[in-house]
């Protein structure tokens, strides 16, 4: 179906371009942080003290694609990581001051590149994108 492949490349172009978007207007902002890195800080603004596991799990990336995340974020002061006390194997993902600081900055960045991208979309066209979108991922599993 032609209509698939095309709405799948719409999907690929759009997601490109959001994270472009929102990479720039943090850089502007003066945080040099990707996308994939803020949305590993909002894990951890929504649960600290967290495994990679439990990282990998929720961004559903890889534990290799994590480590490149917490590394980068190490190095700028964002996170750090913490040694379990009853298992020296395991490892907790902990925010630093500067990671929890950057919470409200990022997100209103975040709240106003939304802003901008939707404000031509009505309540109901972007209900009804959510409603092909979450049928679509329901029918692959997720």
């Amino acid at each position: 179906m032609n209509e698939v492949r095309e709405l799948v490349s719409c999907l690929s172009k759009a997601e490109r371009g959001y994270t472009k978007i929102l990479n720039r207007e943090f850089l502007k902002a003066g945080y040099n942080l990707s996308r994939e890195q803020y949305e590993l800080l909002q894990v951890l603004w929504t649960e600290d003290h967290v495994n990679q596991q439990t990282i990998s799990k929720r961004l559903q990336k890889d534990k290799y694609n994590v480590t490149k995340l917490l590394n980068t974020l190490t190095k700028r002061g964002y996170v750090q990581r913490k040694m379990c006390q009853e298992d020296k194997r395991n490892n907790f993902i902990v925010l630093t001051e500067k990671g929890i600081e950057v919470k409200k900055k990022l997100t209103d960045i975040e709240e106003q590149v939304h802003v901008d991208l939707t404000f031509t979309i009505s309540p109901e066209e972007m209900k009804s994108c959510m409603w092909v979108l979450k049928k679509l991922t329901d029918r692959m599993g997720k």
